[in-house]
């Protein structure tokens, strides 16, 4: 398993532009693995790193973006008479706002090495591809 992981790590720094890092040693990783359970042990009482505070706040800037895009401007910004032409500009900013913090967070869990990088990237990688498709879709939307 170790193989395969180390191949990914060296796939993923490659796709997120992070500098290549050296293979850990035996006494390294020996002690890595013991930091790791120790870090599962006490990973209720510690707080959020700045990659899973980067993450949660990419999550909650993709809910507003849903929210503004799909709720307020199109339902009730018509219901109340008001109509605006920065609705679209709003949303396109809001969808690259997402998009950077998305990859930020996933840059600092590939950097960091974080042990939990591999469960992040499924929900990570749907959430980016909804953005994209979206942020296409605005941007084709302004063109035309």
């Amino acid at each position: 398993m170790s193989g395969l992981t180390d191949t990914l790590d060296r796939m993923f720094d490659r796709l997120l532009f992070l500098p290549p890092q050296s293979a850990p040693t035996m006494t390294e990783s020996a002690v890595a693995a013991d930091d790791s359970i120790a870090e599962e042990a006490e990973s209720e009482t510690l707080p959020a790193t700045p990659g899973e505070r980067a993450f949660s706040f990419s999550l909650f800037i993709s809910a507003t973006r849903c929210t503004l895009q799909y709720v307020l401007l199109p339902v009730v910004l018509p219901l109340i008479g008001l109509t605006t032409d920065i609705s679209l500009p709003l949303v396109i900013l809001l969808d690259l706002l997402a998009i950077t913090m998305l990859v930020r967070s996933l840059r600092y869990f590939w950097q960091t090495r974080h042990p939990r990088r591999f469960d992040m990237l499924p929900l990570s990688s749907v959430i980016l591809f909804i953005i994209l498709f979206s942020f296409g879709f605005d941007i084709w939307q302004l063109l035309h």
